[in-house]
């Protein structure tokens, strides 16, 4: 006589079970490793890019510093040498309502591509990187104490028991980069009267 129902004794599927459960585990975690690898890619990316665009800022403080000592030896302001700008070094445009910026006494508190008193590179084009500059600043007594100086040299004694004056500038540098980067640096500078250099241009 023949049973109609008999116990199930083959288990062989459950390998196959099991194989498709663990691809799906893997594929899940490869999935979240290359998302979390893209993210950090990124992040490192931003970073770079504001460490950079924070570099070149402070950059444009120092070349900012040098033009404008240049700009005080130069007690009538730079000459337009490219229609009527400054270029300078073939590298930096000084506007023509700026070539005697260190006469500026306006407080400065921004800079912005529409409100600049220098800029480079010269000839850069809209969305390319390129640094701001705006420098504003002012006439500073400096008190002085009872001491004499002397050099050693012949007519270089000093004396500064009457104290002397600094010109004391604010420096705005801001530089904007490939995807909206923008970093800004302020520093003041002190010019020390009397202490200029030859003009150059």
């Amino acid at each position: 006589m023949k049973h109609l129902f008999q116990k199930a004794t083959n288990e062989d599927g459950y390998v196959l079970v099991l194989a498709m459960m663990i691809m799906l585990i893997l594929t899940l975690l490869g999935i979240a490793a290359t998302n979390t690898t893209t993210t950090e890619l990124m992040i490192a990316g931003n970073d770079t890019l504001h460490k950079k665009t924070f570099y070149e800022a402070d950059g444009g403080t120092e070349i900012a510093a040098s033009v404008l000592e240049e700009n005080i030896a130069c007690i009538t302001g730079f000459t337009a040498n490219d229609g009527s700008d400054a270029l300078l070094d073939n590298f930096i445009r000084v506007p023509s309502a700026s070539l005697n910026l260190w006469q500026n006494t306006d407080q400065v508190n921004s800079v912005a591509d529409g409100d600049r008193d220098l800029f480079f590179p010269d000839g850069y084009v809209a969305g390319e990187p390129h640094t701001n500059v705006k420098i504003g600043g002012q006439a500073e007594m400096t008190t002085g104490s009872a001491l004499q100086m002397a050099a050693g040299y012949e007519g270089k004694g000093k004396g500064i028991g009457a104290g002397g004056s600094h010109l004391l500038y604010d420096i705005y540098a801001q530089h904007h980069d490939v995807k909206n980067a923008e970093s800004v640096v302020h520093v003041q500078w002190r010019h020390t009267i009397g202490q200029e250099g030859e003009c150059y241009y």
